[in-house]
């Protein structure tokens, strides 16, 4: 993985929660993650896709909204010049959901995509796996 700079903004995410860090570490690729944001499903703010088929269950449809609702959420952020740059660790269902949905200032920002859910993990292991190898 490449080196993730200070201030860059590292989102981990899965169906139904997501938290947002930023590297506060050293230019030299040392990783220290400050969590910024915990983000939460919300069904009531959700925009459901529409290309989703009828009998698709609620909780995937949910997770589906969530992963769109990520996405329109760092459109804003990238379009609004919040970040410089991201790096996205998510479930590989929610990676695939989010992936499409990003605008291409999101994807110029875009180091890397883990696909491994770390949103129940400990911030030190969350570093420790987003660290580089030397």
């Amino acid at each position: 993985m490449r080196r993730i700079p200070r201030e860059a903004w590292v989102l981990v995410a899965d169906g139904a929660s997501a938290r947002l860090f930023r590297n506060l570490g050293s230019e030299t690729g040392q990783v220290r993650l400050h969590q910024e944001e915990s983000l939460v499903l919300d069904p009531a703010e959700g925009v459901m896709p529409t290309v989703l088929p009828a009998d698709t269950p609620l909780r995937e449809a949910e997770e589906a909204s969530f992963a769109r609702q990520l996405a329109q959420r760092l459109n804003q952020e990238a379009l609004g010049g919040r970040f410089r740059h991201l790096v996205l660790a998510a479930d590989p269902q929610t990676l695939g959901q989010i992936r499409p949905l990003l605008h291409e200032e999101v994807r110029a920002r875009l180091l890397a995509e883990v696909p491994k859910n770390y949103t129940n993990a400990r911030r030190e292991d969350i570093e420790r796996a987003l660290a580089p190898e030397f």
